[in-house]
Parts: C-alpha cells; structure tokens; sequence
C-alpha cells in the first residue's frame, strides 16, 4: 500500500471514529506507534488507543471533520477540524483545527501520528480564569495593532 492510499484510509477511520470503532483504528497501527500533540507523547498501541478512549471519556459528541489531505514522498498530512462539548467543569465547546503528520511503514502501518496544533488560542484560552491569563500571556507576543 502506498502513502496516498494509507492516508486516505486512515483520515476515513479518523472522520469515523466512535468508541465502537476504535479496533479498526488499532488494526492500521504498527506495535512501535508514536503519537505526539501538545500534550502528550507515547509510544504502542495500548497508549495511542488510550488517547483516543480518553477523549471519549471527557468529551461529548467529540467529532473530527476531515478538510484536507496532503501527500508529501514521506509522509501524508490531514487537516481536521475537532468539535466536541467537554463534560466537565469547566464546560465549554471544543472547535479546533489542525494538522495530523502521519508517516506509514512499507506495510501501510501507522508508525507516527504527530498532531499539530495551537493549544494556547484554540483551548487554553478558553478555560475560565487560566484562559484570562493566557489571553494576556499571548498578548506579549502579538504585533501591537496600529491605528
């Protein structure tokens, strides 16, 4: 299976994704599987399937709307946006976009997943309390706005 074909399966199981179909998602990872994104970095199928349950775990209606695929000679990469409700307190909308690196050995396994994506503006700044912080935190990087 070539990268082309390996990506557009894989970004077909991640538009698809449910609790239920998360064995169809292990059966395309190779054993040494790594995934990386802002917050985490683990290595296995056990881990990277964990990932996934978690976000079922802590989210309602969680839900990733492929809106693009790229073919690189070493890599595929899918843009995505997430949405999805967080359970918990503090409660509030998820809508994220990002960018999924994906390299595949020569059997079309899954051998790195890396997710590209900014936490700082598109989550953190949201949660009530720490987000006011780090909405002035960014502030001290912004170009100031000229009149």
């Amino acid at each position: 299976m070539d990268i082309h074909d390996s990506t557009q399966k894989y970004a077909a199981l991640f538009a698809a994704l449910t609790p239920d179909n998360l064995t169809a998602l292990e059966a395309s990872l190779s054993e040494q599987v790594v995934f990386i994104d802002p917050f985490n970095r683990l290595e296995g199928k056990e881990d990277f399937i964990a990932i996934f349950q978690h976000m079922f775990a802590v989210m309602l209606a969680p839900k990733f709307i492929i809106q693009d695929v790229a073919i690189s000679p070493n890599a595929g990469y899918i843009k995505w946006q997430m949405t999805g409700q967080l359970k918990s307190r503090p409660s509030f909308e998820v809508n994220l976009v990002g960018m999924s690196e994906l390299v595949f050995d020569e059997n079309g396994l899954l051998v790195l997943h890396h997710d590209h994506w900014d936490s700082a503006h598109q989550l953190l700044s949201n949660i009530p309390v720490a987000g006011f912080f780090i909405r002035k935190l960014l502030t001290l990087f912004a170009l100031p706005k000229r009149h």
